[in-house]
């Protein structure tokens, strides 16, 4: 049987893993416990780039880039954390919706669509990014740095870079510590993947809502052809279109910082990364850059789209609304029931928009233009070498 459900197998392991799921056991313990590994990785990764800003600019940014990644799904895990009631509400309001209205044929399909569209974004992301961690990591331990003054450093090298209180290199000291960064580092992989997906998949189940919302009015144009009753189905869009509204809302309040988080470490990690893909092409290591870097680029550029593109979605799709609202034939009914569908028109004139932090809406234009900014500082980065 063909699962309704948006919210698949790994998203909902991702949020239970990370104590974000609702009625998950120990909740509060995981938040605690990943707070405190999260906090004491990224000071070890930050304290990295503190103490070699003087060092090579290639392998500063290429650390940077990392840490701003692990920090970014540090930093979505403490707003969903701070908005647990909020996010529980989003995921009770979705599990709803997909028991209650996959009632019809029609319904149903739509749902399935939507579900199983979902559940294909989630894999996409989980297996790229998966293939591009591993493939970054393993040329991470082979490729080496070259120092400031030029020679090639041919001392043992970590899978992240991080700066310790101790001397590191010596066994099994350093073994243990690059399995522990190899477990860390899968699990932020995996974090990160599930996040950009959630957001598409909540923003998928809304346009799903919405194209239920116009199914309604095309079975209401169709009934009144019939001269069948029109009342409680009339009341029946209302309490959808509510719901969605409210819906959005609640995605919106929880995701917005989420979203200028994202968008921000995005364009700086592509600025960083487009900087060493075009640095690298006048070294002797040419090769094992690109192949290191480039997907890793794929990926941040794959979270920015995706990101994007879900506000592009859900603006087209409440757009949507007012096309069939106003093509649907409200004059033929009775007055009290037009006055109804009078109010829905004048609603739906609000599109319905997702926001990076209230600054930005969300947008393909949004992307191109984050895109232009980072090829600008990859200019002035340039310049300044």
């Amino acid at each position: 049987m063909t699962s309704t459900t948006i919210i698949n197998r790994p998203l909902e392991y991702s949020l239970r893993l990370f104590g974000a799921w609702p009625d998950s056991s120990y909740s509060f313990l995981k938040s605690i416990i990943w707070s405190t590994i999260m906090a004491t990785f990224l000071m070890f990764q930050y304290w990295y780039c503190i103490t070699h800003i003087r060092s090579g600019l290639i392998d500063l940014l290429d650390g940077l880039s990392i840490t701003l990644s692990n920090s970014l799904v540090f930093l979505k895990l403490i707003i969903i954390w701070l908005h647990s009631r909020t996010f529980y509400g989003i995921l009770t309001t979705v599990f709803e919706d997909c028991n209650n209205y996959a009632s019809t044929v029609e319904n149903k399909r739509i749902m399935t669509d939507k579900a199983m569209l979902s559940s294909r974004i989630s894999n996409f992301l989980i297996g790229y990014f998966s293939i591009t961690f591993l493939v970054y990591s393993g040329l991470a331990l082979v490729l080496f740095d070259e120092d400031q003054n030029g020679p090639v450093s041919k001392q043992r090298k970590f899978l992240i870079r991080m700066e310790f209180p101790f001397e590191a290199t010596v066994s099994p000291r350093y073994e243990i510590i690059l399995v522990v960064q190899f477990i860390f580092e899968a699990f932020i992989v995996y974090g990160a993947a599930t996040s950009i997906a959630l957001i598409a998949v909540l923003i998928l189940h809304v346009g799903g809502q919405i194209d239920l919302l116009c199914q309604n009015m095309r079975d209401i144009s169709r009934n009144h052809e019939k001269k069948v009753p029109q009342k409680l189905t009339i009341k029946d869009v209302v309490v959808r279109h509510q719901r969605i509204i409210r819906l959005s809302k609640n995605i919106e309040t929880v995701f917005t910082y989420i979203s200028l988080c994202q968008f921000l470490s995005n364009m700086l990690v592509i600025c960083f990364i487009s900087f060493v893909l075009v640095t690298s092409l006048n070294t002797e290591q040419t090769t094992g850059l690109i192949l290191k870097c480039f997907p890793y680029y794929v990926a941040v550029n794959c979270e920015a789209f995706i990101l994007c593109y879900t506000g592009e979605y859900l603006t087209s799709k409440s757009e949507r609304i007012t096309q069939s609202v106003y093509n649907f034939l409200w004059y033929d009914l009775k007055p009290r029931e037009a006055r109804i569908v009078l109010l829905i028109i004048l609603r739906s004139q609000k599109e319905l928009i997702l926001t990076a932090g209230k600054f930005v809406n969300l947008s393909l234009a949004a992307f191109a233009n984050m895109l232009k900014a980072s090829a600008s500082y990859v200019s002035v980065l340039h310049a300044m070498c």
